[in-house]
């Protein structure tokens, strides 16, 4: 899902929920929440969390190209 799905699921900001996934416990499944294009977002701010939100995507199923994008059919699904 995107941030934008997210935020409008609740009611705020796409960067709102940015900010809130930045600093949320490690058990809430923030890698899941990716840019509306499919990019994942944190690969500019954190090189080391973009590694970790491919694994634990990959570990998903969810396959990131080497751009950093996951496919167009897994956004279609979520948002």
């Amino acid at each position: 899902m995107s941030y934008g799905g997210v935020g409008r699921a609740v009611g705020v900001t796409a960067r709102t929920v940015g900010f809130a996934l930045g600093s949320c416990p490690d058990d809430v499944p923030w890698h899941r929440v990716v840019g509306s294009d499919g990019y994942l977002r944190i690969a500019k701010r954190s090189p080391v969390h973009f590694d970790v939100q491919k694994a634990r995507l990959a570990e998903e199923g969810v396959l990131v190209d080497e751009r950093g994008f996951v496919p167009a059919d897994v956004l279609a699904l979520s948002d």
